[in-house]
């Protein structure tokens, strides 16, 4: 494990555990979510899931930002870590606002949901490029590196099922073929809330 001179600060941390504590419990209530209601379907039922989902999906990102902050300190010397700090801002923000404004019945949600979805993919790019950032400069421990990296390679091949999955739904109208399709993406959105996780759970 790297030995990190400049930990992140207490509060930051903290936000860090708070955050992926509540992402994996949102991750978890969203699969629930689609298990129970099966929203694909031409009779989709009702559940509680779905909204705590998005409760929790605000409380997420909002203790996402002062970590986003805290990082972007951490590496405050490294260019490219402050571009992307601010792209990782940009993103959280987006995310409580838009999040914000469903909870509150400003924004329905075919609107809300592609601008959230882009804005938390947004976000783990955040968290692979930070993560290179933290191999580069020697702020971050090998386990949160790797972990930051795969969530960027595998960012890509969930779009790719997602897409195949979607293109079979349209095509031959196999109505689940999408929800399978959105596995490998599932255990990437998983994979972001670990990572944030991991960084508040790293040794001093």
């Amino acid at each position: 494990m790297t030995t990190d001179p400049h930990p992140l600060p207490a509060s930051p941390r903290r936000q860090a555990v708070v955050s992926g504590v509540t992402g994996l419990v949102a991750d978890a209530f969203l699969v629930l979510f689609y298990v129970v209601a099966r929203p694909w379907t031409d009779d989709p039922g009702d559940s509680w899931l779905g909204p705590a989902n998005d409760v929790l999906v605000l409380l997420q990102y909002l203790a996402l930002v002062p970590v986003v902050r805290g990082l972007g300190r951490l590496m405050a010397g490294d260019a490219r870590a402050r571009g992307w700090t601010r792209v990782g801002l940009v993103a959280a923000v987006l995310v409580v606002v838009l999040q914000a404004l469903l909870l509150t019945g400003l924004m329905p949600f075919e609107y809300q949901v592609v601008p959230v979805s882009l804005s938390a993919v947004a976000g783990m790019c955040w968290a692979g490029a930070i993560s290179a950032a933290g191999a580069r400069t020697g702020t971050l421990p090998a386990a949160v590196t790797r972990l930051g990296r795969a969530i960027v390679i595998g960012l890509p091949v969930a779009v790719g099922a997602f897409g195949a999955g979607f293109l079979v739904t349209a095509v031959f109208d196999v109505s689940w073929a999408w929800a399978a399709g959105g596995i490998p993406g599932a255990v990437v959105w998983t994979m972001f809330p670990a990572w944030t996780l991991l960084v508040g759970l790293r040794p001093r």
